[in-house]
């Protein structure tokens, strides 16, 4: 027979429990390790989910504009991602966090833009060191694969990274368009050995485009309006005079106007699920300029008509679009077509390269104007342009 003995030792048992509640007390964030103690970067509450640095849809440059080579002809926005990222080294040898280029991922968008003249770089801030590191996305960039955000850190780190994406202009730039789905471009890892776990860092899908400002020709079916003679004892509140005409666009193939491959189909190849045909996407615009014969009422939505002693005679000029929405007149601000819907044209989509779009210039009282006789005629340019 024999007697099993059992000797509880309180005082490692109390060192023990000490070093447990100072390391889960309160504002101490545990960072997660990979297998084996591989390091590793996880999102704020130790998530692995992509992050997406968004792009428009769309991004439309013109070409035959002087850009500078030095400034970007598209600055992003700016998105933040918090990070916990641990060192697979222990605790006591320097760490560091880097953000690296998916090679792999980024080919297609490299040679897209190196055909088009254009690049990409990325922009990263870090909020802990204020360092602020470029990454340039080049078919000429040779070995320089990553950048490094923090270093010499002991133990875990967590911080926030700011994310710019900006596209310059590199040399001489060709017409055409390019249509990229949506790519894994980076990985946040530590120590950039490229075993650990890390962020992905997606960019959303895009479709980049350098059109010329001569690409769209406009027209009108008819060169003049009238509204014939108007008697003075006809117009009160309720006198409306409407006449009908059309704009149309389409694509310019004069000699002199290089659209390179912009009405051409692109074939965008999706991983794992063949292809897609896309065509240009172009969103067209149209300005009312006032040239003489008139001016603009104080909310830009009416022409006050003058006689030909440019007097206000009394009648107001408005244009409606089909939906009864008043066009905008002596405006050409890129914020025109959010501004003021009516002034929208249409689009060349889908392959289709005319648009046609039906107004109504109706003539009518100007409140608060008195009536006086003489000729009347106002002329006004009429023009289209993309954005």
């Amino acid at each position: 027979a024999f007697a099993l003995s059992c000797r509880l030792n309180l005082p490692a048992l109390l060192r023990w429990l000490l070093m447990v509640c100072v390391l889960a007390g309160p504002g101490y964030a545990l960072a997660t390790r990979g297998p084996g103690g591989v390091g590793m970067c996880t999102r704020q509450g130790g998530s692995q989910a992509d992050f997406t640095i968004p792009l428009p849809p769309v991004i439309t440059f013109r070409s035959g504009e002087n850009y500078s080579t030095d400034s970007p002809l598209y600055t992003g926005t700016e998105v933040k991602l918090d990070y916990n990222c641990s060192n697979d080294k222990g605790s006591t040898d320097g760490a560091k966090i880097y953000v690296m280029r998916r090679d792999e991922e980024l080919t297609n968008l490299r040679r897209a833009m190196s055909d088009m003249g254009l690049y990409m770089k990325l922009v990263v801030t870090d909020s802990v060191t204020g360092s602020k590191k470029e990454l340039t996305l080049d078919e000429n960039t040779g070995n320089i694969s990553y950048v490094v955000m923090r270093e010499n850190i002991v133990g875990d780190a967590e911080g926030t990274l700011t994310f710019r994406l900006d596209i310059y202009r590199k040399g001489d730039v060709n017409p055409g368009f390019y249509s990229l789905p949506s790519l894994n471009a980076f990985k946040i890892v530590p120590n950039g050995s490229g075993v650990e776990k890390g962020i992905n860092v997606k960019v959303s899908p895009v479709q980049l485009q350098y059109v010329p400002t001569c690409f769209v020709k406009a027209s009108l079916n008819t060169d003049k309006v009238d509204f014939g003679p108007v008697l003075t004892s006809d117009i009160d509140s309720s006198f409306s005079r409407p006449r009908t005409f059309s704009i149309q666009a389409s694509v310019n193939n004069a000699a002199g106007c290089n659209i390179g491959t912009l009405t051409k189909p692109f074939e965008l190849v999706l991983e794992g699920q063949g292809t897609k045909t896309v065509y240009l996407h172009l969103p067209l615009k149209v300005a009312f300029l006032i040239n003489s014969g008139g001016a603009p009422s104080s909310d830009n939505k009416a022409i006050i008509l003058k006689n030909e002693h440019n007097e206000d005679n009394g009648l107001q000029l408005k244009i409606s679009d089909p939906d009864g929405q008043f066009v905008t007149f002596n405006s050409e601000s890129e914020s025109l077509p959010t501004d003021s819907p009516a002034n929208k044209l249409g689009e060349f989509h889908d392959g289709i390269f005319t648009v046609n779009k039906p107004y109504t210039a109706t003539l009518s009282q100007a409140p608060g104007k008195p009536v006086k006789t003489g000729k009347y005629r106002t002329q006004v340019t009429v023009k289209v342009s993309y954005y």
